[in-house]
């Protein structure tokens, strides 16, 4: 018994090691949630965010989050124009979600979501998660866990197919 639990705690720790939680079955388009754009505080919807674009989901506690930033940022710079990226802040407050995304150096469009209702309303249940969305603005898919540069590269390639 004792090594079953052990087995089954090392699985638990790497499973955190790649997300903060994990996701489930997703909508057919984003919802109409409440979300703050973060340098202005102007309140919008979920539902507006049109696609082609790439909504990563994050927090300033979750270091995966923190981890795969940087990626975000140098294919959101490369896709410029073909694709948007957004980041949605789950939970934390205007100046931390700023000062998070100076030190990570990332500078496409943010937005708050004080209470998490976007992740609720997607069926996200960990952090970090990225959804996809065609120019449609039909989400193609909601991936769970931190991406790498290929992997984000990937999942744009599903809704913006490059020669």
């Amino acid at each position: 018994m004792r090594r079953i639990s052990s087995t089954v705690v090392a699985l638990l720790v790497s499973v955190s090691v790649v997300s903060c939680g994990s996701g489930s079955d997703h909508a057919d388009t984003l919802p109409d949630v409440p979300l703050a754009e973060l340098a202005s505080g102007t309140a919008t919807s979920a539902s507006s965010i049109k696609g082609p674009a790439v909504v990563n989901l994050w927090a300033t506690y979750c270091a995966p989050c923190r981890a795969e930033m940087p990626a975000f940022q140098a294919v959101s710079d490369d896709l410029a124009g073909e694709v948007r990226f957004i980041g949605v802040n789950e939970g934390d407050d205007a100046p931390s979600a700023q000062k998070f995304l100076d030190e990570v150096g990332v500078s496409f469009d943010q937005y708050l979501d004080e209470d998490g209702a976007l992740s609720a309303a997607l069926g996200v249940t960990g952090l970090p998660a990225t959804v996809v969305v065609d120019e449609q603005s039909h989400v193609v898919t909601i991936h769970s866990g931190a991406l790498d540069e290929d992997e984000i590269r990937q999942l744009v390639a599903t809704v913006t197919p490059r020669p």
